[in-house]
């Protein structure tokens, strides 16, 4: 059972306007009939005649082409006059139909529905030109005189301009509603229908003196057919020239390959009398675009995987044009078809092709393929040119993305995050700003490697942007510097519970193959305007808020004045400190670290405690940084060191044999004179090198190893020991620790303070205590405050402890007296 055919909605409009125009001429010719009578009775033989006149005069068309639309002008003017003087006006109208319709048939092909609107187009100029030759009085058909020459001669030029119009209707419905701009280059036939009417006068008043004139009338006709034909021709030929000249020219002020592709589709479309062109380009990464023009102008652009090896223009691909004419056998569903190559200049094809004549033109020929060749070469450098400006502009836009975006995340940069914040503010958009880096990724980069680190980021930027959401935006300012920008915030309690939600989220470990990283963070926040009013300084103060809650372990903190390094109290902080280290006025404390196994106080760790005399109280986490930032770290860290050492010595003298230990800040180790001042405060003090322990961070040391490594090795050479503080907060790399000659590990109290209820922080220390007995270090925890936790640590063969429980940092007196009074079993009467 054979499928039913689908009819397009162009088709169906064509099909839609063709029944109208047969009803109006079926009613027209009724009310005719009704009003004026039954036709008058005819002779059959002239009849037949004459319809033999429309079905042969079909077959001789000259085609005036208007771009895709075509205007075929016949010699059917001549027999129309014929019968409009000398035929009953609805006889002349069945006899013109089914003439006329045969040899649309036979002699043109034509079928479906642009036959079925011709034969209308048929019926609606008879009609026409019959009432409108009654209306100017032409009522007798044997009539004949010069007012009615006259009279016929209008009426079908009428006739012809309504043929245009409806004929620009129907192509601007089915395949360009543009063409009604083209209807005056539609008018030219309009003198080939004065020609043809004038011939089909003269012959009427020959055959009513000679019936022999038929033969002449034949002769007279074809002559003017050829050379009307001719004219025609050549006229189209300059034509086609002149068009060749404009796509020549349009090509020329369009700079994409968007546009030259749609000018080239077009042209080839209009130019070689195709229902359809494709025009293929391959991409530069081994992909092809795919471009399709059809229809009502439509341009259809695909990316194919791959193209079909079998189809019929693949030899153009290879440099070789294709012709396939009417009746081939092609693979594909086309009837006829032309491709040619398009070269480009980077040594790629591409290819040009037209597919489907139409109905004007035979089938495409050789002609068609040097037509063809011509719009491809021009095509080819309009092509070249625009591929050239269409890299040329990825580029500007990469270069532009690149200068506003990171290439890492693909996140906005630092110069796109100020102008975001400038934008809002100059609006009057309240905005709070989040900046925050990775703890430790230095540790990350150095120990595992920058393509571990540079993945790490990554995943922190992806982690942020999903957590935040809509909320606001994530940027990257270079290293590990993340930024977040949050519009239409007013009140620092929202911006903490956003920078607590992405600390929190950054808490949960990183995957990165077998690795699992924590990548925690610190956050500063700035509000605009409570703090700043452009990007600049809000950038600014949001970094000195991240400086204080990293140093200050905190997590998130928000702007305060007192916190910026320049601010006056800042700065008077510092000069107090400076003068106190001077004059000596802080205080060493000392807090006892004690063997697990026997209870015996083995050593104590050297504290340093400020009273300030106004403020009171100082913390360490706020003076020590100070002292870092200010450069008073060497002084405060060789201060402690003189005192502990020189108490270290008087507890010796007392008979208590034990250790001291001095923490190094991060810079210590970078200093050249380090052992040398080291070994002659020994010398001063009295105390053996191995009495003393220097306690330097993680982070300190594997910031560069290699350099750390000469210093550690002059101090293991005096005797001193070393241990490694804070252990398992950062990222060491175990085979360089293996190689340090380290002496002591301290477990960060952070695990400790919770072994006792979190089996995970037990598993931790655990895992820790083994590490450290493996690299044959001793291991001591410190946060020990309460007896579980000490027992637990007793159990899994940590060798010292230090904590509240055992005593909380005493001054030197005190710790003397503690040290007297000491049971020598921990936990026993």
């Amino acid at each position: 059972m054979k499928k039913a055919r689908t009819w397009s909605r162009p088709d169906a409009r064509v099909a839609a306007l063709s029944l109208w125009l047969g009803v109006a001429t079926v009613l027209a010719h009724a009310l005719r009939v009704r009003n004026g009578g039954p036709p008058a009775v005819a002779d059959a033989l002239p009849l037949i005649l004459l319809g033999a006149a429309f079905a042969v005069t079909e077959g001789f068309a000259v085609h005036i082409r208007v771009r895709r639309g075509g205007h075929a002008m016949s010699l059917s003017e001549i027999p129309m006059v014929l019968g409009l003087l000398s035929v009953d006006p609805t006889l002349l109208l069945v006899v013109r139909v089914l003439g006329g319709g045969l040899g649309l048939v036979v002699l043109r092909g034509q079928r479906g529905v642009k036959l079925g609107f011709n034969v209308a187009l048929l019926g609606v100029q008879t009609t026409a030109s019959s009432v409108m030759l009654q209306a100017l009085g032409q009522t007798d058909p044997g009539d004949v005189g010069p007012m009615q020459w006259l009279y016929v001669l209008l009426v079908m030029l009428v006739a012809d301009v309504i043929a245009a119009v409806l004929v620009t209707a129907v192509i601007a419905l089915h395949d360009d509603p543009s063409e009604w701009k083209r209807l005056p280059s539609a008018l030219q036939g309009l003198p080939l229908v004065a020609i043809t009417t004038s011939i089909g006068l003269i012959s009427t008043l020959a055959i009513d003196r000679d019936p022999r004139a038929i033969a002449l009338l034949a002769i007279v006709s074809a002559v003017t057919y050829r050379a009307y034909r001719s004219f025609v021709n050549q006229s189209q030929g300059h034509e086609q020239v002149e068009e060749l000249y404009a796509f020549t020219r349009a090509l020329d002020g369009v700079l994409d390959t968007g546009g030259v592709a749609r000018i080239v589709l077009e042209q080839a479309r209009d130019q070689l009398r195709a229902e359809r062109a494709e025009l293929i380009l391959p991409v530069a990464d081994g992909t092809f675009v795919r471009m399709r023009m059809h229809g009502r102008h439509q341009l259809d652009t695909t990316v194919p995987d791959t193209l079909p090896e079998t189809a019929w223009w693949q030899p153009a691909r290879a440099g070789t044009p294709v012709l396939v004419a009417k009746g081939s056998r092609v693979v594909g569903s086309i009837v006829d078809g032309i491709a040619v190559p398009v070269p480009l200049s980077d040594g790629a094809t591409g290819v040009l092709f037209v597919a489907d004549s139409l109905p004007d033109i035979p089938t495409f020929g050789e002609q068609h393929v040097r037509l063809f060749q011509a719009l491809a070469n021009h095509a080819s450098l309009s092509l070249t040119k625009a591929r050239l400006l269409d890299e040329l502009r990825r580029e500007v836009a990469e270069k532009e993305h690149l200068a506003l975006y990171d290439p890492l995340t693909g996140l906005p940069n630092r110069q796109r995050f100020q102008a975001t914040i400038d934008a809002l503010r100059a609006d009057g958009t309240p905005v709070a700003m989040l900046l925050m880096d990775l703890d430790r990724f230095k540790d990350v980069n150095d120990a595992l490697g920058h393509d571990i680190g540079d993945t790490l980021l990554r995943q922190v930027g992806d982690r942020l942007q999903g957590r935040l959401g809509d909320r606001g935006t994530v940027a990257r300012f270079g290293g590990d510097e993340f930024a977040v920008l949050l519009p239409g915030i007013r009140t620092r309690e929202v911006a903490v519970a956003v920078g607590d939600d992405l600390a929190a989220a950054m808490e949960q470990p990183i995957a990165i193959g077998h690795l699992r990283l924590n990548a925690r963070v610190s956050v500063g926040i700035a509000l605009a305007p409570e703090h700043g009013n452009d990007a600049k300084t809000l950038i600014q103060r949001a970094d000195v808020a991240m400086y204080v809650a990293k140093t200050t372990r905190t997590g998130v903190r928000v702007y305060q004045p007192d916190d910026d390094r320049n601010s006056p109290r800042r700065l008077a902080m510092v000069a107090d400190l400076r003068e106190a280290i001077q004059r000596h006025d802080l205080v060493v404390v000392f807090q006892p670290k004690l063997e697990t196994a026997t209870g015996v106080v083995r050593g104590a760790e050297a504290l340093a405690r400020w009273h300030h005399p106004a403020h009171g109280f100082v913390p360490p986490d706020e003076f020590i940084p100070l002292a870092e930032t200010s450069g008073l770290i060497r002084p405060l860290t060789l201060h402690v060191l003189e005192v502990a050492l020189r108490r270290c010595a008087s507890w010796r003298r007392m008979g208590h044999d034990i250790h001291v230990a001095v923490n190094l800040s991060p810079n210590s180790l970078q200093e050249a004179d380090l052992p040398d001042i080291v070994a002659r405060l020994l010398g001063q003090a009295g105390v053996p090198a191995s009495a003393l322990t220097l306690e330097i961070t993680e982070s300190s040391i594997m910031d560069d190893p290699a350099g750390s490594l000469v210093t550690l090795d002059r101090l293991h050479a005096l005797g001193v020991k070393l241990a490694i503080d804070d252990f398992g907060t950062g990222y060491s790399s175990l085979g360089r620790l293996r190689e340090l000659p380290i002496h002591e590990m301290k477990i960060d109290k952070s695990f400790v303070q919770r072994i006792a209820v979190d089996h995970r922080d037990r598993a931790v220390v655990r895992s820790a205590v083994q590490l450290g007995h493996a690299l044959d270090l001793e291991v001591v925890a410190e946060g020990v405050e309460d007896e579980p936790t000490l027992n637990h640590l007793r159990l899994e063969g940590c060798n010292l402890v230090q904590g509240y429980f055992i005593s909380k940092p005493l001054p030197a007196d005190e710790f003397a007296d503690w040290l007297a009074a000491r049971v020598p079993q921990l936990g026993q009467a």
